[in-house]
């Protein structure tokens, strides 16, 4: 450890040398070219070391600042402070940091960068009310100094957002944190108890929504509960939706949350004659709300639907060995690795891996059903406020940040590449002292920076949103060996199906906005789902009697109406994106 921390010394030292060495022409009177001997005059560099050192307050969510000692040997933040010359003030909070953070900016007294978290109407009246600065103005006037922010804030995608934002697609007033997964983000791929996976289907991962319906029967029949998809509240279909409607080409959730949610596309996505239709109460989704009741009339549903905590009861269950599935909402790789180790290890001192099962997407008639997705949002802003006296000084550190060389000491890598040698053993006491204790090899602060999922992101080698939208995800690297062969074990049977599974939307689906009515129109129609599907699930309605009801409803609370908003606005957002 002391070996380590000498040499994270000597790089701090390193950086303090190396800061100036390179650098851009002077943009300002007083760094005016020198004569040489021979009367020629060369240009002079200015760098980091040779501009003023200031104090940058940073604001972040959710880090502790209560270890002094811990922080004042932070080695990463001296590496910062030392290549930026700047001194470093490190804010943070949890209960009404938003608040706090616009408190101090309306009374003047506002970090010199700070964040809020993807509220977006804050741009717009910040703006309005000349509350944050125009970063675009400073880094496009001094391109040379600030060369990947200036890479970043010129993209065409960065500028896209601008004009959603404030209708000026050449003003940027954020640095925008854009969330995306390494790894994509799913549900319809459950967890199963290996156990009951012999027993009651001979070790065969369900593959098709048929064998998987039979599969959750057979579970009921032999005292059972055989699937728990993550529902504690009876508004959340979208487990069973992914698992069961969308490979049979439909979907029964209501028209809530993403702008497509409810509905199902021609299959000419990007293309003008893309057309999305509502299918909530079709005919297919008839069918699939027929299979939901078979299923839990024989048991094998869980009858806790709606009622059942999903991080307790369900869990506890789960553990006990009462559930043969449980979709916790999320099909990437780490939802295994969590569930190994809880619930199960945490019930199971000698639990392993071998005692659960990594479960597929089913299809139907050879056919997955599709996970639309954008695979990103914005997680939050980052803005500088006006009466910072000194925005480029703190925009000088958001490109150091940015750079290859920023990240590499952020995320312990070399070029990108992550240095194996260098162990959670020595970032804990980093860490630690700002309140994390999972092993992780990366420095907490910042990382909310740039991508709101906290991954490392390659600006250097990629444009903006290539680089934001599918960043570099290194944890597997500092995971335990137990926990990395889950882990590969789970990306190993995912990458058999995932592609085929999840369907990346357009960039411009992000920016779909439907009309203040449509949200009147939205809410009708949620609350009359889930008075229908919970009751016709249950057998309180006859399906075939109470379909047509379901339907007439529908189309009163103004169901047609939404669909041509819905189609309206992405083809606004096609031809604005």
């Amino acid at each position: 450890m002391k070996k380590y921390l000498s040499l994270l010394l000597a790089v701090v030292m390193l950086v303090s040398v190396l800061a100036g060495c390179g650098g851009e022409k002077a943009s300002d009177p007083t760094n005016a070219p020198a004569a040489d001997g021979n009367g020629s005059k060369e240009p002079v560099v200015v760098t980091n070391a040779d501009r003023k050192t200031v104090s940058i307050r940073f604001a972040q969510f959710g880090n502790s600042v209560d270890d002094i000692d811990g922080m004042k040997n932070d080695p990463i933040k001296a590496a910062i402070e030392a290549a930026v010359n700047v001194e470093l003030e490190y804010d943070t909070g949890v209960d009404g940091f938003d608040d706090r953070m616009q408190t101090e900016l309306f009374t003047g007294g506002a970090a010199e960068l700070f964040p809020t978290w993807g509220e977006t109407d804050k741009i717009a009246k910040w703006a309005e009310e000349d509350l944050v600065y125009n970063i675009a103005e400073i880094i496009n006037a001094e391109p040379d100094r600030y060369p990947t922010l200036y890479k970043i804030i010129n993209a065409p995608e960065y500028k896209a957002y601008n004009a959603l934002y404030t209708g000026d697609a050449e003003a940027a007033y954020a640095i925008y944190s854009v969330s995306a997964f390494a790894d994509p983000s799913f549900s319809g791929a459950p967890v199963y108890n290996k156990a009951i996976l012999d027993e009651i289907n001979g070790g065969k991962t369900p593959a098709t929504v048929e064998e998987f319906v039979q599969f959750v029967k057979n579970c009921g029949a032999n005292g059972y509960v055989g699937w728990w998809p993550r529902n504690n509240k009876l508004t959340a279909w979208n487990n069973v939706d992914a698992m069961i409607a969308r490979p049979q080409g439909t979907t029964i959730l209501a028209p809530m949350g993403d702008a497509w949610t409810g509905f199902v596309s021609n299959g000419k996505i990007g293309t003008a004659d893309e057309y999305w239709t509502l299918a909530t109460t079709s005919d297919a989704s008839k069918e699939v709300v027929k299979q939901l009741h078979e299923m839990y009339v024989s048991g094998g549903l869980d009858s806790g639907l709606g009622v059942k905590g999903d991080f307790d009861d369900a869990y506890a269950d789960f553990a006990a060995g009462k559930l043969a599935s449980f979709d916790n909402g999320h099909g990437y790789p780490g939802q295994f690795v969590s569930f190994v180790k809880n619930p199960w290890q945490s019930a199971h001192a000698d639990g392993t891996m071998a005692d659960l099962a990594q479960g597929l997407a089913l299809t139907h008639n050879g056919n997955y059903g599709s996970n639309y997705t954008t695979g990103t949002w914005i997680g939050a802003h980052y803005f500088i406020p006006t009466t910072c006296e000194y925005p480029d000084r703190v925009l000088d550190l958001v490109e150091y940040l940015a750079s290859a060389e920023g990240q590499d000491l952020l995320h312990n890598t070399e070029n990108y590449v992550y240095k194996s040698d260098v162990t959670s053993d020595v970032w804990n006491p980093i860490n630690i002292a700002y309140g994390y204790q999972d092993g992780r090899c990366k420095y907490v602060w910042f990382s909310y920076l740039f991508s709101g999922t906290e991954y490392q992101v390659d600006f250097t080698n990629n444009d903006w949103w290539t680089a934001v939208s599918k960043p570099i995800d290194n944890s597997n690297n500092w995971q335990t060996e137990e926990d990395a062969a889950a882990y590969d074990y789970a990306k190993g049977v995912i990458s058999t199906f995932v592609n085929e599974v999840v369907y990346y939307l357009p960039a411009y689906y992000n920016m779909i906005t439907l009309p203040a009515e449509a949200a009147d129109i939205r809410a009708k129609l949620n609350d009359i789902t889930n008075q229908y599907l919970t009751q016709m699930l249950g057998g309180q309605l006859d399906i075939e009697t109470a379909w047509p009801n379901y339907v007439a409803e529908y189309e009163a609370a103004g169901a047609v109406e939404l669909e041509k908003m819905v189609n309206d606005a992405i083809a606004a957002a096609r031809s604005n994106g």
